[in-house]
């Protein structure tokens, strides 16, 4: 606020002040009570007609002062021009120089001469109406110097006419002293009012900056939003090449191609690999972020999830010359299956990365009565405490000599913090340079003994139970009809390819849709199937990795795999359907 602006402020707070003191109160019908008390009492000794004259025209002007303030509302002042301010404090300081006149001719003429009593009267009421004065106009001192400036100084000079010396002096001084009064209670005045435009000041721009921060936090959360919707229209289109060129790779035989050509499809495996993996990190970490994930706690042991992710990680231990040890263990928990899963075996992924020729050790532990806690530790390098505050954030990946030419997008572990607040876990890190890593996984519930949740992932076609098989392929996308349909009769199925959802149902052993059929609902197509001919297996792929369609493949009996596929992932559940079968 610049000073001018303050000014402004100060002058439209003292004409407030000054006119709310003047409005018909207690205070005004006091002042002209008093007026016309002394009135008649000084008609005594100076005469009914000019003390009545005085009284009358002294109380026309305070009148005027009522009327003036009450149609100045504070609302009707809060509505005026600076300009305008200035000219009510003119009118109403005319006013108050007018009553202060009325006063210093009190001293005058309803000064009686010869009765002593009478005029102690006058200077009693005199110096309680300057100090009045003071008291409701302090705020604006042209008004009330205008309103008490006269009377006692004119009452004095009276005196000394009459001969007295005492009573001048003792009345000037008194003036002085109230004119001192004056002084200090409108600087302390001002000084409120100067505080309170501070204040008013600072509200304000916290309030502007609050709603800039707030219109900041819904643009945000928008643009998050919008982000996360793209992705996921996206999602599927996304996908497709990938899922089709995957199966594409996987279908062709290493009995029909050079060795130098096998050479060149195991290195395309391997980069649709990182490729899809970092394409399921990014897909992860927007929908965590969109805060649409949906927790569907169920029992399960821990043990049989140590031995999936045994099982899926031994290669890639290997690989990096890792000795990875699952440590058994009895506790059943209850959590998330999928979602717990995903955090625990992020955080083995980042152990084995970091601590390439190293031990990594993955164990639980019971925590209190009903609790248990997750231990990843690793004989890495460790963690400089630098680093711990941010490798929990996006696109952090720690390099070094043996991990820098790693693929990756440095979301393993961005994806475990979002993961644990879903799940409403807590994750501590305990690290140091050259002390390996631990990762403590704590607040998961202990559950009671249930089935199995976690299906395995990597059976070998041992017994040949997928040759011969009759599959029906449904799929809109021509590239990918064509690559599904190339990798089922590499591994010995009759297939049958269409482009729509028939109307009459081919004879088949198994169905294997995706969600959208042109205009047609994949799911609901085989859910009629299921109910139908349950003789008949069916699976579902799709490129919508939403939490809404998994619960709606859940409810419907339907198994869901989320493109793009991992041919063993397709195979494993293929034979999963067949033994179920058998």
């Amino acid at each position: 606020m610049t000073t001018i602006e303050a000014g402004d402020y100060l002058r439209r707070r003292s004409l407030e002040l000054l006119l709310d003191g003047a409005r018909w109160s207690i205070s005004t019908f006091g002042h002209l009570f008093v007026v016309w008390l002394l009135a008649w009492i000084q008609s005594q000794a100076v005469g009914i007609v000019t003390a009545g004259a005085w009284a009358g025209v002294l109380s026309t002007v305070l009148v005027f002062q009522a009327v003036y303030a009450t149609i100045w509302s504070p609302q009707a002042v809060e509505a005026l021009d600076d300009f305008g301010v200035r000219g009510r404090l003119a009118v109403f300081t005319s006013s108050a120089w007018i009553v202060g006149v009325c006063w210093a001719v009190a001293g005058v003429v309803l000064y009686p001469v010869e009765l002593q009593e009478l005029q102690m009267f006058l200077v009693f009421v005199m110096g309680g109406m300057s100090l009045a004065a003071v008291g409701t106009q302090h705020v604006y001192l042209p008004a009330c110097y205008g309103s008490m400036s006269f009377a006692v100084p004119v009452l004095a000079a009276r005196y000394a006419l009459e001969g007295y010396w005492i009573e001048p002096v003792l009345l000037v001084l008194y003036t002085l002293v109230i004119l001192r009064l004056a002084r200090m209670l409108s600087r302390f005045s001002r000084r409120s009012s100067s505080l309170q435009f501070e204040r008013d000041g600072l509200l304000r721009e916290l309030t502007a900056r609050a709603r800039d921060l707030d219109q900041a936090r819904r643009d945000a959360e928008e643009a998050n939003l919008a982000k996360s919707r793209f992705l996921a229209h996206a999602s599927h289109d996304l996908r497709q090449p990938l899922h089709a060129i995957g199966l594409f790779v996987e279908s062709l035989s290493n009995d029909d191609i050079s060795p130098r050509v096998v050479h060149v499809v195991d290195r395309i495996k391997d980069s649709l690999g990182m490729l899809s993996n970092m394409f399921d990190a990014l897909l992860d970490i927007t929908v965590l972020d969109a805060r649409t994930t949906k927790v569907n706690p169920v029992d399960f042991s821990l043990q049989e999830l140590f031995d999936a992710l045994e099982k899926d990680f031994a290669p890639i231990a290997e690989e990096n010359n890792v000795t990875l040890r699952m440590v058994s263990t009895s506790i059943f928990v209850r959590t998330d299956p999928i979602l717990f899963r995903r955090l625990v075996q992020n955080l083995i992924s980042n152990a084995i990365r970091y601590c390439p020729g190293a031990r990594v050790v993955v164990g639980a532990r019971r925590s209190g009565r009903d609790g248990c806690r997750i231990l990843v530790a690793d004989g890495g390098p460790g963690i400089s405490e630098l680093d711990q505050r941010r490798i929990f954030q996006e696109f952090v990946k720690l390099e070094s000599s043996e991990t820098r030419q790693m693929p990756g997008l440095g979301l393993g572990l961005a994806i475990v913090e979002r993961l644990s607040r879903v799940l409403r876990l807590t994750i501590e890190l305990k690290s140091g340079e050259g002390s390996g890593t631990r990762f403590v996984v704590s607040g998961i519930e202990r559950g009671g003994e249930a089935s199995a949740v976690f299906r395995d992932e990597g059976a070998v076609d041992s017994g040949g139970l997928l040759a011969g098989k009759r599959v029906l392929i449904v799929e809109d996308d021509p590239d990918v009809l064509d690559a599904t349909g190339a990798l089922l009769r590499r591994w010995g199925c009759e297939v049958q390819q269409m482009l729509m959802i028939p109307r009459t149902l081919p004879d088949v052993d198994i169905v294997i849709s995706d969600r959208q059929i042109g205009d047609e609902d994949g799911l609901e197509f085989l859910r009629r199937i299921s109910l139908h001919r349950p003789d008949v297996r069916t699976m579902l792929i799709s490129g919508d990795s939403s939490q809404g369609l998994r619960e709606m493949a859940n409810s419907a009996g339907v198994p869901l795999l989320h493109k793009p596929v991992r041919p063993v992932r397709l195979r494993s559940l293929l034979l999963h359907l067949l033994v179920q079968e058998v």
